[in-house]
């Protein structure tokens, strides 16, 4: 296995402990490929203000690539980029078409620095970088632009939910989900974990097969199928596992953590042996 310049990890199920933070093991490793020369970058629908809950991730960070590609972010200096957005009046009759097929959902506008959601959501998140409001109307009037919306049923599997609006034309909006987790994600044509990656991959002269990527859900199949190398989690979802090369132990286990030592140790190996 030759060694790569940039390692990409989706956060949640994947880079984090399963209680949503970072293990000693996999911050050694994260250290330890940094100082071998080798870029991390976080691959995430997470925002960046939800990159920037995890202090002890942040050191290791070269980049972020957030809200599933929509935005790229620099965790060092705050700076963020929106590198595909969707039309508020695109966005407002996608959840109108949605709301038909799922009357049971609750909506959510990601504006790149926060969310505006209705009030259901405050029983399944906390208040920071959200604001609540009263109905589906009132979430576009407050949004001042939509990186990503997002679709939440309480009762329903993501897979469900996927399943109930598979032939509404929601003009070309991308679409992932979480499995068992009643979630969709709605982004901008062509916004993918793979295409955000891609973007900054190629500001550095990095290419695919420079990039080894991990994941554990469906929206990291278009990274995961793009990447050089990947890894599906040991508990990934199956789509996730069709579309990486490669398995690993769970999140649970430092599944990532064991990859990057296994590539640090190859790569020292190769030097004592060119050395020799």
């Amino acid at each position: 296995m030759l060694k790569p310049l940039v390692i990409a990890s989706d956060l949640d199920g994947t880079l984090l402990a399963p209680g949503g933070n970072l293990s000693d093991r996999t911050r050694e490793a994260l250290a330890a490929a940094r100082a071998g020369g080798l870029a991390v970058v976080a691959v995430t629908a997470r925002t960046p203000y939800g990159v920037d809950m995890l202090p002890d991730l942040l050191p290791h960070l070269d980049g972020a690539v957030c809200a599933n590609g929509a935005v790229v972010y620099q965790p060092a200096t705050g700076r963020m980029r929106i590198l595909r957005s969707i039309r508020l009046a695109a966005a407002r009759k996608a959840a109108a078409l949605v709301a038909k097929r799922l009357p049971d959902a609750i909506f959510a506008v990601e504006t790149g620095d926060r969310i505006v959601g209705e009030d259901a959501y405050q029983a399944l998140v906390g208040s920071s970088n959200w604001e609540f409001v009263d109905g589906l109307d009132t979430v576009f009037k407050r949004a001042r632009r939509a990186v990503k919306l997002k679709v939440y049923c309480a009762d329903r599997t993501g897979e469900e939910m996927a399943e109930a609006v598979a032939d509404v034309d929601l003009g070309g909006l991308t679409m992932c989900h979480w499995g068992d987790f009643g979630m969709l994600d709605f982004n901008a044509r062509g916004a993918d974990k793979a295409s955000g990656l891609a973007h900054w991959c190629k500001e550095r002269r990095f290419g695919p097969a420079s990039v080894v990527a991990f994941g554990d859900m469906p929206n990291d199949v278009p990274m995961l199928a793009w990447a050089g190398r990947s890894y599906a989690m040991g508990d990934a979802h199956p789509e996730a596992v069709e579309a990486a090369s490669d398995r690993t132990a769970t999140n649970a286990e430092d599944g990532v953590a064991q990859v990057i030592e296994r590539l640090l140790a190859e790569a020292e190996g190769s030097g004592a042996t060119a050395a020799a």
